[in-house]
């Protein structure tokens, strides 16, 4: 695959809250996830745009997209747990997270990251965690370069 030409290295990331107008761009970049349920769930645009709007309005979900060069080349959506636990403290957790494959190890995938802390931070967060599909070794590099460390075993039981 041909790496698109991406001036990364010049252009400012800039990460900002998605948008509805955002949504065509937000499903190609789910899709290179190469998940099977991103791709066998497509919904209806108008069901789409409905979800979006409530996570919009629910202010414990954030999503973020990362530009350059007026381009969206990334995405992670932050979510905000009250619970009861920790002093009553929330936790974040991360889904979703995903950089354009024309567009990774150019600093953007940290970018996001580093806005999802700071997100956790502002709103009081004790910890800020996310579960990684087991096949994605390269991914998992990636969060440990970044500082993250492996804390717990996860499972998952598929609903559907």
């Amino acid at each position: 695959m041909a790496r698109a030409n991406y001036t990364l290295d010049t252009s400012p990331i800039r990460i900002r809250r998605a948008r509805k107008s955002d949504l065509v761009r937000l499903q190609q970049l789910y899709d290179q996830l190469h998940l099977n349920n991103y791709l066998s769930l497509r919904v209806p645009k108008a069901r789409l745009v409905a979800a979006f709007d409530r996570l919009a309005r629910d202010r414990n979900h954030t999503i973020l997209v990362a530009e350059v060069a007026g381009k969206i080349v990334g995405t992670c959506h932050v979510i905000v747990v009250p619970h009861l636990g920790h002093a009553l403290k929330p936790f974040a957790t991360v889904e979703n997270v995903v950089v354009d494959a024309h567009s990774r190890s150019a600093g953007i995938g940290h970018h996001l990251m580093s806005a999802a802390g700071d997100l956790a931070r502002r709103r009081g967060c004790y910890k800020l965690a996310l579960t990684s599909n087991i096949a994605r070794d390269r991914a998992h590099r990636f969060y440990e370069r970044l500082g993250w460390t492996r804390t717990h075993f996860g499972f998952s039981l598929g609903l559907e």
